[in-house]
């Protein structure tokens, strides 16, 4: 049996692994633990319980729920059956999870609980082809004229089938076929129209082929998991586990559960976006700045010889980031700086690691081999912070729709602000915006082909062919350049979309045409790629606002101070969260954390198009001291 499915991999793994730990989690009598044995025997009795309630191949199931063991038994039993599952978190909205469901067409929809549950009776109307429910957590009498089912009713049905010899799950999980539909992502918010990006078993295979021997991950491997398990990312880092008989202990990001887990659960790796390492990392330099002179002097003196020492040991081995060729003469006298440098470093680098890196190190557990960072740019101060305490980084690169790796940094090839090397079988190509090749080194956007590029947009085939042309490449929108070492760093983004270090994707112009609702707004930009929040240029409605202020009584003497002054500043504060709420169906990720007032508006022929669209890049680079000041302000 090839194991070129999910499911096979999956059922292979069940063969070799079998009693070695799958999953560990809480429960109220404390840890349990599933091996792989038990595992794969309940993804049996839940698939032969979906298939009692009439899933046929190729439908669709939504799957609504956070990162828990049932949504990963959920997940591999609807595989299992040949069901396409719709994965979405639950802080999804009505409209986006109605446009989700109504849009693929789902046939029943697995839901995490009570809450979940009452959101999708609230629209079942417009939900026509929903033929039942599942609840993870137990309920009591749902209402709905739905048949609705607790996922412990699904798997006793699933047990009787089995019981009665009527569990046909095998035979239907082996009709599966690589280039068989295996999962519809929907990747933009609540307030854009969302794209189902269509993934088969084969583009995920790949990644869980080629990462495995890449990141030098075995059985004897432990992984953390704190990512919601419906974004490409987390998900593809589960599968790869399963595949090579590693174990799972589910966490979360939060400060009072996750550093106790590391400390219990040591793991060996552990997989999250850059807001996770930047929180860490801010965390840690917060806690020595509280420290008294003499040990604060001490921890800064090792984190400053750590980075210098790291560095020249990286200029040594040409792993540090080049662009264009250096003189002879040149690379010659960096490569003996860098050697001295290193010899000089090397002592008190063993000295700090015994005094201070080794302590800081122990906060993760004391075992992590890597951290695998992704989801978004990682900043540099805490790529540096990293290495030069020892914390190996796999930074890597993809999308949605490249199931999702495209690029990984490796061990022992860490080359820092890059986001490594290719996978096998992939193949990028950098172009301008006419599509020509620039010259090595130089900015442009990112295309790539290989087996992991999506079969495309659901039911969307002018999405589809815009993003793939007729040679199979994909237009990432993502602008990057390649070192001449090979690897991949990405530089920012020729789309709108902004990904924040959360890993969240935000869609700007939904947001950026509410604010321009309020009557004292004439323009406005979103911003936040790669930050921890959003942020907003806010060109005033300058009439409106001087009318406002003579009601108020404030004569500002110019329009800089008009626009600093206190009543100004608290006006548009309350502007923008009247505008971006909950209530308006805004996720808590696109609430705008801060904003700047510009004293002139955006231009026809500078920031704006003669269309009057905005030129995001322009605006970035021309007010990029602004958006500074948004993140630096207090």
């Amino acid at each position: 049996m090839s194991a070129d499915t999910l499911n096979t991999i999956f059922e292979r793994s069940v063969r070799l692994y079998g009693e070695k730990p799958a999953l560990k989690f809480r429960q109220k009598q404390g840890i349990s633990v599933l091996t792989y044995r038990e595992l794969g025997h309940r993804v049996q009795v839940l698939g032969a319980g979906f298939l009692s309630l009439g899933v046929r191949q190729g439908e669709r199931v939504g799957l609504i729920a956070e990162n828990r063991p049932e949504w990963l038994l959920t997940d591999l039993a609807l595989l299992g059956c040949g069901v396409v599952d719709v994965p979405r978190g639950g802080e999804a909205s009505l409209s986006e999870l109605q446009y989700i469901l109504a849009h693929s067409e789902a046939v029943g929809a697995v839901v995490e609980d009570r809450h979940q549950l009452e959101k999708i009776e609230a629209i079942r109307s417009d939900l026509p082809r929903l033929r039942f429910l599942v609840v993870m957590d137990p309920v009591e009498n749902p209402r709905s004229p739905l048949p609705v089912y607790t996922l412990a009713e699904v798997m006793e049905q699933g047990r009787e089938r089995l019981v009665a010899g009527r569990n046909r799950f095998l035979e239907r999980s082996h009709q599966v076929r690589a280039g068989d539909l295996a999962t519809i992502i929907y990747t933009s918010g609540t307030t854009g129209t969302p794209r189902g990006v269509m993934l088969s078993h084969a583009n995920i295979v790949h990644n869980v082929r080629t990462l495995p021997p890449l990141l030098q991950i075995t059985s004897a491997d432990r992984f953390l998991s704190i990512l919601p398990p419906w974004h490409a990312f987390e998900r593809t880092v589960e599968y790869i586990l399963l595949s090579t008989g590693a174990s799972l202990f589910y966490s979360k990001p939060v400060k009072q559960i996750l550093l106790p887990d590391l400390q219990t659960e040591k793991p060996t790796f552990l997989a999250g976006v850059p807001r996770i390492w930047q929180g860490l990392y801010k965390g840690i330099m917060t806690n020595i700045a509280k420290e008294r002179a003499p040990k604060r002097w001490l921890v800064t003196t090792a984190l400053a010889v750590g980075h210098r020492h790291r560095q020249a040991e990286r200029e040594r081995k040409g792993l540090l980031p080049l662009f264009t060729p250096l003189p002879p003469l040149r690379h010659r006298w960096r490569r003996a700086r860098a050697t001295l440098t290193y010899g000089l470093t090397k002592p008190l680098y063993a000295l700090f690691d015994r005094m201070v890196y080794s302590k800081i190190r122990q906060v993760t557990g004391g075992k992590l081999r890597a951290v695998i960072s992704g989801g978004g740019a990682l900043p540099r101060p805490v790529d540096d912070f990293f290495s030069a305490v020892g914390i190996t980084i796999l930074e890597g690169y993809g999308l949605t729709e490249t199931a999702p790796v495209v690029s990984v940094r490796l061990f022992g090839q860490e080359i820092p602000y890059t986001v490594g090397t290719l996978l096998p079988e992939t193949f990028v190509k950098i172009l301008d915006e006419e599509g020509k090749p620039v010259r090595p080194g130089e900015q442009g956007i990112i295309w790539i082909r290989g087996p992991q590029v999506m079969l495309g947009y659901y039911k969307d085939k002018e999405a589809t062919e815009r993003a793939i042309d007729a040679e199979g490449w994909l237009n990432s929108g993502d602008l990057g350049r390649l070192t001449l070492q090979g690897a991949l760093q990405i530089t920012g983004r020729a789309k709108d979309t902004i990904v924040l270090l959360s890993g969240e994707n935000v869609e700007p112009e939904p947001l950026e045409m509410r604010l321009s609702e309020s009557p004292y707004i004439h323009q406005v930009m979103v911003v936040g790629q790669d930050q921890r929040m959003l942020g907003a240029l806010i060109v005033p409605d300058f009439p409106a606002l001087e009318t406002y202020l003579q009601k108020q009584g404030v004569s500002p003497a110019s329009v800089e101070e008009m626009l600093r002054s206190p009543p100004v500043q608290e006006l548009y504060r309350k502007e923008i969260h009247r505008l971006i709420s909950s209530r308006n169906g805004f996720r808590a990720c696109e609430r705008i954390g801060g904003f700047v007032l510009l004293p002139r508006e955006f231009r026809v022929g500078q920031e704006l198009t003669h269309t009057l669209k905005m030129k995001r890049n322009v605006i970035t680079q021309q007010f990029a001291q602004e958006i500074a000041q948004i993140y630096h302000s207090p």
